[in-house]
């Protein structure tokens, strides 16, 4: 088995993959967006198969860390400790001249694994919970 890593995703990749960890898949145009406007994105591939990705956005002074997915039968082989290894480089690089708050959501149960590359648990004694909302525009009747 060869695992390569490349900074190039397609919109079925990535929506097979969110579709493989129970995340539903989300529409073409969003997800071409989304690919487009990301600051870092990195790809992991079995035999030309995409098995896992993780995305970065930044804006000089905070970033956020998303979508480290791996495929559930490619779990426990290294495969995210590796994308991870690949987004922790980049932020480094990227937080020279001033730092960096770096951000994350993780799934309920992931947080060791995060935790090993220097993220926090929230809430803590210096900061509070994370909050998230889901929006979607409501169609308008006429």
């Amino acid at each position: 088995m060869s695992i390569t890593y490349t900074n190039t995703i397609t919109i079925e990749e990535y929506n097979f993959l969110i579709e493989a960890v129970g995340w539903g898949t989300r529409n073409t145009e969003r997800v071409q967006m989304a690919l487009e406007r990301s600051d870092f994105l990195i790809a992991a591939q079995i035999d030309g198969k995409t098995v896992g990705m993780a995305r970065v956005l930044q804006d000089g002074l905070q970033a956020l860390v998303m979508d480290v997915v791996v495929l559930p039968e490619h779990q426990g082989q290294s495969i995210g400790k590796t994308l991870m290894g690949y987004v922790m480089e980049y932020l480094n690089d990227a937080s020279h001249n001033g730092g960096l708050f770096v951000n994350l959501m993780c799934a309920v149960d992931r947080e060791g694994f995060y935790e090993q590359f220097g993220f926090e648990r929230r809430p803590n004694e210096k900061r509070g919970p994370g909050m998230t909302q889901w929006l979607e525009k409501k169609e308008t009747a006429e």
